[in-house]
């Protein structure tokens, strides 16, 4: 095995979390999507949290742990997080590792030991008194603490002391309770002081966003939808408010700089009715990514992304119900072969024809226009009986005209009426 170890000596601060538990967990989440099996320990007074990812499972996916960890870092730093980082095959040698500042990945045990040798004695966690005594005998460094013989520890220290070497050098197992991911996302930011502009809101943002993206990896699954909560601060009523934002897209995605771009340009007309104190995300809802294969030179691919980012921004910034599109209905009436829904992005099936004249006109009227009968039918008659379900019943003899203007209409022969109405025209 081979564990990777990021510790984290500024995390409760720089996640903005309310405790170091909620931190952990958030962080947590956004590393499982390099590792099968994250673990993560608490700080205290003399020691930082650390994280734990072990890596030796994930080669066939990400390569070799060195390749892995600068994208590991670039994305911590990204977020803003503080860490050192050190790669060893046992999860107590890492964590020892990392209270240097020089990177280190060590992938064996032969090199576990000569990197260990020089570092100072007080770097093992072992119980302060046994630190103590081995000082007094001269000791100050790990090299000559691992020298001594084993049996010689256990006589003078106890068991211990020998397993927890033993466990540093991996030659004992060392397990460790592993993290399992959330079946519902939340992770919430806690500010030290009241934000009244949402400008303010980006940064805290950026980083949860980040963190959400690695969650949604992790699981495999992606989102149509997020909520933003928003608690602000009531001084008068000496409380707290909370209002709720949500972020809709026209596709599956799990990409943190799309779900920015769509926040931003929510947040551009929202007016704050209080300071915000708080700032929650969450997501109940998840499904497939839309994953899309691209052609040789990816132009039909290309242009719809473009369509779906442009959806999403106008969703943003002017709401889910104010974008619409068409849909196609079971019915052969015109008038009702068609209903008005929220746009969503489609794609064009390969082998679609396109045609320069199509067999229904793109203009139709929102109500047929009685005509006089046409001095010039073109084609038909095609005949349109339908309806007898819903007592609305149209017998219709439906053709393609010449009007005195010379423009190409499509008009019916109401059978019922006798009459003659104009549906629609190409243009």
């Amino acid at each position: 095995m081979l564990w990777l170890c990021i510790r984290l000596p500024a995390l409760r601060h720089e996640a903005l979390a309310a405790d170091e538990d909620a931190a952990l967990a958030r962080l947590s989440a956004w590393a499982y999507q390099w590792s099968s099996q994250v673990c993560h320990r608490r700080g205290d007074e003399s020691r930082a949290p650390l994280l734990w990812l072990e890596l030796a499972a994930s080669r066939a996916l990400f390569g070799e742990p060195a390749a892995l960890l600068p994208c590991i870092q670039r994305e911590l730093r990204e977020m803003g997080y503080s860490h050192t980082c050190a790669i060893a095959p046992s999860p107590a040698a890492a964590a020892l590792l990392t209270r240097g500042q020089a990177l280190r990945c060590l992938l064996t045990q032969a090199g576990l030991q000569t990197e260990l040798a020089p570092l100072p004695l007080d770097w093992l966690e072992l119980p302060a008194e046994t630190r103590d005594a081995l000082r007094s005998a001269g000791l100050s460094r790990i090299g000559e603490v691992l020298a001594i013989p084993r049996a010689a520890l256990a006589r003078r220290f106890g068991p211990e002391c020998c397993d927890y070497l033993a466990r540093l050098m991996g030659e004992l197992s060392d397990p460790q309770s592993s993290f399992r991911l959330p079946e519902v996302y939340r992770a919430r930011c806690v500010f030290d002081y009241d934000l009244h502009d949402t400008q303010g809101l980006l940064f805290p943002l950026q980083r949860l966003l980040q963190e959400f993206q690695g969650y949604l990896r992790a699981r495999d699954r992606a989102v149509l939808r997020f909520n933003l909560e928003l608690e602000h601060v009531r001084r008068a009523r000496g409380g707290h408010e909370r209002s709720c934002l949500t972020i809709g897209l026209a596709s599956p995605a799990r990409e943190a700089a799309r779900f920015l771009m769509l926040v931003r340009e929510r947040l551009q007309t929202l007016v704050l009715s209080a300071p915000i104190s708080a700032l929650t995300l969450c997501a109940d809802a998840f499904t497939t990514p839309a994953i899309m294969q691209a052609d040789l030179f990816g132009t039909a691919e290309q242009r719809s992304g473009e369509l779906v980012h442009l959806l999403d921004r106008l969703h943003a910034r002017l709401g889910m119900e104010a974008v619409r599109g068409l849909q196609l209905q079971a019915d052969h009436r015109p008038e009702r072969a068609f209903a008005s829904v929220p746009a969503v992005a489609t794609r064009a099936l390969p082998g679609t024809p396109s045609t320069t004249l199509s067999p229904r006109p793109l203009a139709l009227l929102s109500q047929a226009q009685r005509i006089e009968a046409p001095a010039r039918l073109l084609n038909g008659p095609e005949r349109i009986a339908s309806g007898w379900w819903d007592g609305d019943d149209v017998i219709r003899d439906y053709y393609l005209a010449q009007g005195s203007d010379g423009s190409r209409q499509w008009v019916f022969h109401d059978l019922r009426e006798n009459a003659w109405y104009l549906q629609g025209l190409w243009v």
